[in-house]
């Protein structure tokens, strides 16, 4: 018997006050992936996350790790098999940087004593480059060093939860919002390094080369449905952009790797409206 896909969810849909905000979505996540999902503003992309992690009960569907429903897996399990890094959190209290990423370490794994967790803590906040921010307080940093915390609170938890769980899934709901390209780059290659460890990284992004760079699977998302997944080069097409985006945008193509990419063009949102 094949083994049960990391993470399925089965005709997903979510309704607020009559409202669909997403429909019939079959989603499955495998070990090893990298997919992100791209799509316009309200197309439902953060409400499927917060479904898929569990944050949000499905007002039909299911969703299931490893063939249990979210419903039967204690949370002390959940928290070791996913994390979630949102676009935003903010704290009133004073935590620190590294207060804030040891959030992730907090009763989560089997067998790791203060040693194994104060090295897990450093390592996390070397990866996501905050080091040098540990005892600064969390409410005074910038919008993009606050992501990168989160980032590390994130590695923190995935590395504690190792101990426990073999299999897990990293939500990534639009990390690179307020890094700078540097920043941007570094954590989607840590993304793609832990996909390589064995993880499933699922991801939204709003930059299409960002997403085409590093996505092994894109999935469009319009109107809290699902109209495009495959290969980046599959899905970036000029018809598909210009339809979900809006935008009469040309798709090109890196010769050596097939990497599709788009180049924005000025006035192009004044002549449509003309």
């Amino acid at each position: 018997m094949a083994e049960p896909a990391l993470l399925r969810a089965r005709d997903l849909a979510y309704a607020v006050s009559g409202r669909s905000l997403v429909e019939g979505i079959a989603f499955a996540a495998e070990p090893g992936t990298v997919q992100i999902v791209v799509g316009p503003n309200g197309a439902g992309k953060s409400t499927l996350l917060r479904l898929l992690s569990g944050e949000l009960r499905p007002s039909r569907g299911t969703v299931t790790y490893e063939g249990e429903t979210l419903a039967e897996i204690p949370p002390w399990r959940l928290a070791a098999i996913r994390a979630v890094m949102p676009q935003a959190v903010r704290l009133a209290f004073p935590f620190t940087a590294a207060e804030v990423a040891r959030i992730g370490l907090d009763g989560i794994g089997s067998g790791l004593d203060r040693r194994a967790r104060d090295a897990i803590l450093a390592e996390s906040l070397g990866r996501a480059d905050v080091t040098h921010l540990a005892d600064r307080a969390y409410p005074t940093l910038s919008g993009g060093e606050q992501a990168r915390v989160q980032f590390a609170r994130v590695l923190c938890q995935l590395a504690a939860g190792r101990s426990v769980a073999e299999r897990q899934v990293l939500f990534l709901d639009e990390p690179t919002a307020s890094l700078d390209l540097r920043h941007q780059t570094a954590l989607l290659d840590a993304a793609v390094s832990l996909a390589g460890r064995g993880a499933a990284v699922v991801a939204i992004l709003h930059d299409l080369n960002l997403a085409a760079a590093y996505g092994d699977v894109l999935l469009v998302m319009e109107g809290g449905r699902i109209v495009a997944r495959g290969s980046p080069e599959a899905v970036m097409q000029d018809d598909l952009v210009a339809r979900v985006f809006g935008v009469p945008w040309r798709v090109g193509e890196v010769p050596r790797s097939r990497q599709p990419f788009l180049l924005p063009q000025r006035g192009v949102a004044a002549k449509s409206q003309d």
